[in-house]
């Protein structure tokens, strides 16, 4: 399918070709039959897609803080992958849609095949020819209501949600500064509402179309109108580092008075007035309720109508009704018209400030492939010369870690790419010649060519395509961990029986770290008999969004944790006979787990939310005449001396676990450092155990 996406590493817009995605199980695949061009939003997007690095670097100034922390611990070569990466990723265009519902996911029921929807969101609904959207940003449109009209529905939304804010009601004096196409949406949801609408603009063709209706009027600036008299002022202008919006707002206002910021405005003014009439100031966020609440756009939880009157899907379903009940009518915004073959010379052209909603539309044939069937169980030949990668996910993990490394691997062939939204396999097609974009896994497990995969999906993702994978007759790479619950674990004990024996199959689970060369160094100094390991390990909390704090990832700590216990399993020659956890914060991941081996040896890891400048990893092994320190794998130290530094950063063992991998593919043996997927099974068992079965402690 064709896209429109931004290449901020390119510095451009185009429209590009992408793998059609497959509907999740809270999402609907449409097919698109209309967008709009936002102007003020999109042509916003549009310059920083073409801003130069320095430019973006002074609009993030986070972001730079942050290479610069992966530069001091993970070195150059590293940091630099990162942020190719970052930016070579491509970024959707649009947000507000209409089409028509061509398959729906499994947890979806209020929504059917064929049913005409209008659809929201940035990364969701996009200028593209299909489109997966959550359930709860999908919206039936009435029969009453052509595609045409139903296409704003996203845009009716935020301004309803602006009136929300606003509270307003019938025979309020209401102010809109900016009659843009957000600004239009405002007075005309006002005036529907019963306000008594006032538009301030200084563009007389827009002020025309704001006070088309005889109960509105406008003037060219705050000034000319009528000061003290406004129950709300909604700024809906353009005003980031304009403070005088603020200050014209509060003169408007009328003594306790609300002013609304719709757009981009720096929400602060002159303290005399604000302070005298006691006036407040809201913030608009998007359309409503919902959003950037990944429970809701994500998972397609709604939040009860008792409690949430007003949600992102309620706003957009009013919206329809009111366009239904001919109350609201977006015809006269629609400035201009073009076909999708030419969204891309629309934007190349600049914006004309005389336009307000440029309407998109989309060819009607329906000539999209059907999703392929499950794969059954294959007995292909599982070794060949070179390991020929399909790569299931392709996160900021995958593109800035491992994809460097296996691009260097001489026997490694990249050929074949699937990801959730079908974007970063673009990005990958642009980086790796020739590669093979699916809409999702099941796709690319019917590529004959791929004899093995590389998983870096979510966590509850990672056994079910894990499953799959093995079935289809792929060796497989599964980043840890290899499951977050007992379903996940049954479901590959099953997998492993129903499999005919195939002592080449190879299945590694990417616990790179007791491949590294440090953990090799530890294995050749430490001495025989009991040990005592003490591991610090020290997390940096995650943003309240981030997609590990979903309660279906199973946590960050189940989802690391094998991690440091995989690697003092590696390096002692003993049973692990007892697992212990003890919660701290379970919910921050804050945990102490104890590990005690057949020969009397000890473990301890301390899995705990660390100060900045912290280092992540310190590793003690302690012994009668011997101790040994592994520093953030950076350096090591044997009875007080440096035995081995990595001067250019960090080494994790991601290189020697590719290295491993590619070789048992290859040969059809596997290295006795790589265990088994019983192992790895049974490992992972007895952590959800431990994880479940021990009382949380609570600090005094």
């Amino acid at each position: 399918m064709k896209a429109l996406l931004r290449f901020p590493s390119e510095r451009k817009l185009a429209l590009a070709d992408c793998p059609i995605p497959a509907p999740g199980k809270n999402a609907v695949f449409v097919k698109t039959t209309y967008s709009v061009i936002s102007p003020g939003t999109e042509f916003t997007q549009a310059e920083e897609a073409r801003a130069s690095l320095l430019q973006k670097a002074w609009q993030r100034p986070d972001l730079v803080a942050l290479t610069l922390k992966h530069l001091k611990s993970e070195g150059l070569g590293r940091t630099r992958a990162r942020v190719e990466n970052h930016l070579g990723r491509p970024m959707p265009m649009g947000y507000c849609a209409v089409g028509r519902v061509e398959a729906t996911g499994e947890n979806v029921t209020d929504l059917k095949a064929g049913q005409r929807v209008a659809i929201a969101g940035m990364g969701q609904a996009n200028h593209a020819e299909w489109n997966q959207v959550s359930v709860n940003l999908a919206c039936p449109v009435p029969d009453a209501v052509p595609d045409r009209k139903a296409v704003f529905a996203t845009l009716y939304a935020l301004a309803l949600h602006a009136l929300r804010q606003g509270e307003t009601s019938i025979g309020d004096q209401v102010a809109v500064i900016g009659a843009g196409l957000i600004g239009q949406l405002v007075a005309e949801t006002a005036r529907a509402a019963g306000a008594l609408v006032t538009v301030i603009e200084p563009d007389l063709a827009r002020r025309k179309i704001a006070t088309r209706e005889t109960r509105a009027v406008g003037f060219a600036k705050a000034s000319d109108a009528s000061q003290n008299r406004f129950d709300s002022v909604f700024i809906c202008a353009p005003g980031k580092g304009n403070h005088r919006l603020i200050d014209d707002a509060a003169r408007l206002c009328r003594d306790r008075g609300t002013i609304i910021c719709v757009g981009d405005v720096t929400s602060n003014g002159k303290r005399k007035a604000l302070y005298e009439k006691e006036i407040t100031i809201r913030q608009v966020r998007s359309y409503g309720p919902g959003r950037y609440d990944p429970n809701y756009e994500q998972r397609g939880e709604d939040y009860p109508l008792g409690h949430v009157r007003w949600t992102i899907k309620r706003n957009m379903q009013a919206a329809l009704d009111l366009m239904a009940d001919g109350r609201l009518d977006p015809t006269p915004l629609i400035t201009s018209e073009i076909d999708f073959a030419d969204i891309a010379d629309h934007f190349a052209n600049g914006q004309d400030p005389k336009q307000l909603a440029t309407l998109v539309r989309y060819r009607r044939a329906d000539n999209a492939p059907l999703k392929p069937p499950a794969p059954s169980v294959r007995t292909s030949v599982l070794t060949h010369d070179h390991l020929r990668v399909g790569l299931i996910g392709a996160g900021s993990y995958l593109g800035g870690g491992l994809l460097p490394l296996l691009q260097k691997h001489p026997k490694v062939e990249i050929t074949a790419c699937c990801s959730q939204s079908g974007l970063a396999a673009v990005a990958l097609s642009k980086k790796i010649d020739g590669l093979r974009m699916y809409g999702g896994a099941d796709e690319l497990l019917e590529d004959q060519s791929v004899n093995s995969v590389i998983i870096t999906t979510r966590h509850d993702s990672h056994a079910e395509l894990a499953a799959a994978s093995t079935l289809a007759g792929k060796n497989v790479w599964l980043e840890k961990p290899i499951a977050i619950d007992r379903a996940g674990l049954d479901l590959l004990r099953e997998t492993t029986d129903r499999l005919p024996r195939q002592p080449r199959h190879i299945f590694m689970v990417g616990h790179n770290r007791r491949y590294a060369p440090m953990a090799a160094k530890l294995r050749e100094v430490l001495p025989t008999g009991v040990k005592q390991f003490h591991y610090r390990v020290r997390i940096t909390p995650l943003p309240t969004d981030h997609w590990l704090h979903h309660s279906d990832q199973g946590g960050r700590t189940i989802g690391e944790i094998s991690h440091f216990i995989d690697l003092i399993m590696s390096l002692i020659d003993s049973e692990l006979k007892e697992l212990n956890c003890h919660w701290i914060d379970r919910a921050a991941g804050d945990s102490i787990w104890q590990l005690r081996f057949a020969d009397g040896s000890m473990g301890e890891i301390s899995y705990l939310r660390g100060n900045r400048g912290e280092p992540k990893e310190v590793l003690e092994v302690t012994a009668p005449n011997f101790s040994a320190r592994l520093f953030d794998w950076k350096k090591i130290r044997v009875n007080g001396r440096i035995v081995l530094r990595n001067w250019l950063g960090q080494d994790k063992g991601q290189a020697a676990a590719i290295k491993a991998f590619a070789g048992a593919v290859t040969s059809g043996e596997r290295p006795a450092l790589m265990p088994s997927i019983e192992h790895e099974i049974n490992l992972m068992a007895r952590i959800l155990t431990a994880a479940n079965t021990t009382t949380a402690q609570t600090p005094n």
